[in-house]
């Protein structure tokens, strides 16, 4: 009987070893997706030379496992803005379900948003109050 416990214990173990390298792959395959969606979005957002800030808006990025935006980024209205703003969507959905499927953990600082996007040497800057001088 011990000898049959064992064995049950062991195989449930190298079920949950192999379950979890499973879930590892999926992970790290789900971790590369949003990481190319973000490098596209990144590639587009610095595609334009920043010469007028009033071309230039931004908006939030990403979802943080407690709520609220990972951060926010530029971008120009010489920009297909509805595409844009549809691949920012769909890297902060994806986020957001990434947290929830791998149960990931984040500070739950609220991110707060710049005032503007200012133009230094052709790239978009963004702008944040100094609350504390």
């Amino acid at each position: 009987m011990k000898r049959l416990m064992y064995v049950l214990a062991a195989g449930i173990f190298l079920f949950t070893a192999c379950s979890e390298g499973e879930m590892n792959d999926l992970q790290s395959q789900d971790e590369h997706e949003l990481s190319l969606l973000y490098k596209k979005i990144i590639d587009l957002s610095n595609s334009e030379t920043c010469t007028d800030e009033q071309e230039w808006k931004f908006t939030a990025i990403g979802s943080k496992a407690c709520g609220g935006p990972t951060g926010y980024i530029p971008y120009s209205l010489k920009l297909d803005t509805a595409e844009f703003l549809d691949l920012v969507k769909q890297y902060t959905d994806g986020q957001k379900e990434y947290n929830i499927k791998y149960n990931i953990v984040s500070d739950c600082k609220m991110e707060m948003p710049p005032q503007a996007v200012e133009c230094r040497e052709g790239k978009a800057e963004l702008v944040y109050i100094n609350m504390f001088p």
